[in-house]
């Protein structure tokens, strides 16, 4: 016997969930996801089939929400282990991948002043015992 495979079918227009038939709990479990960062706003547009500019719209209105109430913050504290895990090696990626930019940018500012100084016969470098004015 061969197993069905069932594929999902390509979220159009015509087939998606209209966002106001979302119940409101299913809408903050989605921007929990995206705040939590278990998903990506585009991530979670492909998977739920909505709009990516009305998830940021759920998120804006959820964050306002959150300021007024306290329970959103509980609920973000009390995660399990693996969730905490994943959160944190995301912010570990996203904050490895800006110190490599950071690094990058200070060989390209580096290398500019390098080549300004020779080809330009420019002192851009202050002299290390030069005082103050």
């Amino acid at each position: 016997m061969k197993a069905k495979t069932e594929k999902k079918a390509k979220v159009t227009l015509k087939n998606r969930q209209p966002w106001g038939r979302l119940d409101e709990k299913i809408k903050e479990k989605i921007v929990e996801e995206l705040q939590t960062g278990l998903l990506t706003q585009r991530g979670a547009s492909k998977k739920y089939g909505i709009a990516k500019s009305t998830i940021g719209l759920w998120r804006v209105k959820h964050n306002l929400v959150t300021l007024f109430d306290r329970q959103g913050l509980n609920r973000l504290l009390a995660m399990n282990e693996s969730q905490e895990s994943k959160l944190l090696l995301k912010k570990i990626e996203k904050l490895t991948k800006a110190l490599a930019e950071a690094q990058f940018k200070n060989v390209a500012l580096e290398t500019m002043i390098e080549v300004a100084e020779s080809e330009l016969h420019i002192k851009i470098r202050k002299k290390r015992g030069t005082k103050q004015s």
